[in-house]
């Protein structure tokens, strides 16, 4: 955890990002809106949410504002992060075939070979939902959470592994909270083994357990947790019931090569992924 002054913020940086960002979704807005009173009207929910913006009758019309909100979440906090996710999880079930051989299982146990998987089927493959928690706990989307005191507060930290007891922190109000969330999820204190990879630690618990955190807990939790777990548990139960996931290896090169050498390439951005893991898919043989 870190703390900073809502005054001190760095010029340049996420900061200077964060303002193009905005700048570049204000000109696809400006875009869409042209194309849009030209008579080019899109089948995507990105011409909807112009629609809504644009329609003075209904008594739900999106300012400005929450148009651009609205595209920051599904341009950035609905994609990016769970589609670096996804790639994550692949890229540990290409390096533990036995754990795949297992999901596997489960798979074909609850959809069969057939079928696509609908949502009463989201409880029953915990197996998948497990390898895709296992994923983002070892390595976040959101890396790090950014939070504001609206008053003045006090934290009550344990002290490190080792050292008995609490200490408690000042918080003044205004002090802008950063949270690690890389190191919340490697802390041995309420991990196992927090370097392996161990998605049986999941099993069993609800789908909305806060043990895991990757998703931030709380009233200002990521809204759009259960559309993201669905989400990946649909994807990943299609793809591994007819493909199986295998480290794409390089001329002599072993599994356990390939693991050190995509893991030791990782990428911070907005979020925390792999730079590169190549993989090759083959096609399951049905019994």
């Amino acid at each position: 955890m870190a703390l900073a002054s809502a005054d001190s913020q760095p010029p340049g940086g996420p900061y200077c990002a964060r303002e193009r960002l905005h700048e570049f979704m204000q000109e696809q807005v400006a875009e869409r809106k042209a194309l849009h009173a030209a008579g080019d009207i899109r089948a995507d929910v990105f011409t909807l949410m112009v629609e809504a913006n644009q329609d003075e009758s209904n008594k739900y019309q999106l300012d400005d504002a929450e148009l651009i909100g609205n595209v920051f979440l599904l341009m950035l906090a609905g994609h990016e992060t769970t589609a670096n996710s996804l790639a994550v999880t692949l890229m540990y079930m290409s390096l533990h075939q036995d754990i795949q051989n297992e999901v596997v299982e489960q798979i074909m146990s609850v959809v069969g070979p057939d079928r696509d998987p609908d949502y009463d089927d989201h409880s029953k493959l915990d197996k998948v939902l497990s390898i895709f928690y296992e994923a983002i706990r070892m390595m976040p989307p959101a890396h790090a959470v950014v939070r504001e005191a609206t008053q003045d507060t006090v934290l009550t930290a344990q002290n490190p592994v080792g050292e008995e007891g609490t200490q408690t922190i000042p918080i003044p109000k205004g002090t802008h909270v950063f949270l690690d969330m890389v190191g919340v999820h490697y802390n041995p204190r309420y991990f196992k083994d927090p370097e392996m990879y161990m998605p049986s630690r999941w099993y069993g618990l609800p789908a909305d357990t806060e043990q895991i955190a990757a998703f931030s807990v709380g009233p200002r939790a990521c809204l759009g947790r259960k559309f993201a777990t669905a989400e990946a548990t649909c994807f990943l139960t299609l793809l591994l019931r007819d493909w199986q996931v295998l480290p794409g290896l390089r001329a002599g090169e072993t599994k356990e090569a390939w693991g050190a050498r995509v893991l030791n390439n990782t990428r911070t951005g907005l979020t925390l992924t792999v730079a590169d893991f190549p993989v090759k898919l083959a096609r399951r043989r049905r019994v």
